[in-house]
């Protein structure tokens, strides 16, 4: 069946010969009424390593499988609709449905393609599943676009599952060695559904675990004890797992890795990165995690302990590690840092947002970095500010530039909330400059804002002091609300961006699932 398709797809690259014309000549053919309907779309989605799309064809989604099982699918559009307007106007008009990045759906509309034919099968439990709950989508998981989905081989499943589940990396047990011979995640868990693994072992008879463990080679080894193999005789019986004996050894301390909720902290220690060329295009619509992003998830979510990992090398230092304090005294908030670094520290800077600004909430600082700012990829020598992307009726595109939305509209916006504010530390002059960042970033000096700083024997500290009823910050607004936050630090030393930046992180005061709260 593959090599048909491939036959079909030299044939659309040729000059006078085109997919739709093969499947009009075999009509009844499940190969060419998948063709058939996916001609008009690999005229642009060619069969090129540029746009691998074709794979699809190749697996059930396709043509592949018995001819009572073809019948009736209708390739692209079964997953994306007959997007008609998006044929007429590919560059600029979504299809139906999307599953991005580009372009993209609710997770909802997304699932609810799959779940038209896999809730009675695989993904029956996947409305009571918590990475549904958690913003995944099917898609997050599985790419139907390729030859072979990784997260459905048993020897590459992990690979796709460890991009979350940082706690096992390590594998089964924690042995690393063994990774290779480790049976597959879904061999103890279900990711359809929000059982735990015991729910899964039941099903299976602990097929996970027995995997590596073979109960009759365990009864003869001199090395297991009397009461042991007693107790795995009661394996045999009906609704028994490894699990009632053995829970909670199977990976790594969940406290190994940060956690999904972080439990709030009045100070932590942060590994800021350089960020390279990292923009809010490139994330939203270039980025392997583009699709999360799109639909809620943070950063955090696949990037929490990976921050030295992140850095850009080719600059410089890659990483600075910086302890980060907040405090209250009376009615103002205290936030005090302190690093190991040099005179060449130029600076320190904070952006703040609320949850009036989802992009913000989600990306962080890289919310409000773009690619047509000075030194990034559409710099068209404009100087441009940072703003967030509410502010633009049309980006920057190919010939086009971004255009803004009118006064009226911005003004709306900020009242609403939906701004960004930056607060900028010059630790020469020992100044603070607050801008709001919408639509530009406008600087203005601050007196609102009190800095302590020092640096002694290769030490900064730095203690900033702002007044939670102050109206002018976005601080105020954390008596009720969570802020989210950005952290960087600048240097002389760094050539092109010159800082470090942190992920985005959460402030509240009430705690909650926040990383930070102040008392």
């Amino acid at each position: 069946m593959v090599i048909v398709l491939r036959v079909l797809a030299g044939l659309a690259l040729c000059s006078g010969f085109s997919v739709t014309a093969v499947a009009e000549q075999n009509a009844e053919s499940p190969v060419a009424t998948a063709a058939e309907h996916a001609a008009q779309c690999l005229t642009c989605h060619d069969f090129s390593a540029q746009s691998p799309v074709h794979d699809v064809l190749s697996g059930s989604h396709g043509v592949a499988g018995d001819a009572a099982d073809m019948a009736g699918r209708r390739g692209c559009k079964d997953c994306h609709g007959d997007s008609q307007p998006h044929t007429q106007a590919p560059t600029r008009v979504a299809p139906d449905v999307s599953f991005g990045p580009h372009w993209t759906n609710t997770s909802a509309a997304q699932d609810s393609q799959c779940l038209a034919c896999h809730e009675g099968d695989t993904a029956r439990d996947w409305q009571h599943s918590l990475h549904m709950f958690n913003n995944l989508t099917c898609v997050t998981c599985h790419d139907i676009h390729a030859e072979q989905d990784r997260v459905l081989l048993e020897e590459q499943q992990a690979q796709v599952c460890t991009t979350c589940h940082k706690d096992q990396k390590s594998g089964v047990h924690g042995k690393t060695a063994l990774l290779a011979d480790n049976p597959p995640c879904s061999a103890c868990h279900n990711p359809h559904d929000h059982g735990s693994a015991e729910t899964r072992l039941l099903n299976t008879d602990s097929a996970g675990c027995l995997s590596c463990h073979d109960l009759a080679e365990m009864a003869l080894d001199p090395a297991v004890s009397k009461m042991a193999k007693r107790l795995h005789k009661v394996m045999s019986r009906p609704g028994r797992t490894c699990l009632d004996c053995h829970e909670g050894i199977a990976h790594a301390p969940t406290a190994s890795s940060p956690a999904y909720n972080p439990t709030p902290v009045t100070q932590k220690a942060l590994t800021l990165f350089a960020p390279g060329m990292i923009t809010s295009e490139w994330l939203l619509h270039q980025h392997p995690g583009a699709q999360p992003l799109q639909q809620g998830a943070n950063c955090q979510q696949c990037h929490r302990s990976e921050e030295a990992q992140l850095g850009d090398s080719g600059s410089g230092i890659a990483a600075r590690d910086v302890t980060l304090r907040f405090g209250r005294d009376e009615e103002a908030l205290v936030i005090a840092l302190s690093w190991q670094g040099s005179q060449q520290d130029a600076m320190v800077a904070f952006m703040w947002g609320d949850r009036s600004n989802a992009e913000f909430t989600r990306g962080g600082c890289f919310a409000a970095c773009h690619d047509d700012m000075p030194g990034m990829r559409a710099d068209r020598g404009q100087q441009t500010s940072k703003y967030l992307n509410v502010s633009r009726q049309q980006q920057s595109a190919l010939g086009l530039p971004a255009i803004t939305e009118d006064e009226l509209t911005l003004r709306s916006l900020r009242a609403a909330g939906n701004y960004a504010q930056m607060w900028r530390v010059d630790l020469g002059s020992g100044t603070v400059t607050v801008a709001d960042v919408l639509a530009d970033a406008g600087w203005q000096a601050s007196e609102l804002i009190s800095i302590n700083k020092r640096f002694n024997k290769g030490v900064w500290t730095v203690e900033l002091r702002t007044d939670l009823n102050n109206s002018s910050t976005r601080i105020m607004q954390l008596s009720e609300d969570t802020i989210t936050f950005g952290l960087a630090l600048g240097s002389t030393a760094r050539p092109g961006a010159k800082h470090w930046v942190s992920l985005p992180m959460t402030l509240g005061l009430k705690g909650g699932d926040t990383d930070f709260t102040a008392e």
